[in-house]
């Protein structure tokens, strides 16, 4: 994806790091819900 759709990382980028920036939430907080929200919508590993 890197090389073909460049722009689509750099989006990506900007989204990580926004959700993981300095807020009202540490950042294990911030991953336990990540981790609450892919299992109660099915993901797969």
């Amino acid at each position: 994806m890197l090389e073909l759709r460049p722009e689509l990382n750099e989006k990506f980028v900007a989204w990580y790091r926004a959700i993981f920036a300095e807020g009202a939430l540490d950042r294990k907080t911030k991953e336990l819900i990540g981790i609450a929200a892919s299992l109660t919508a099915g993901c797969q590993p």
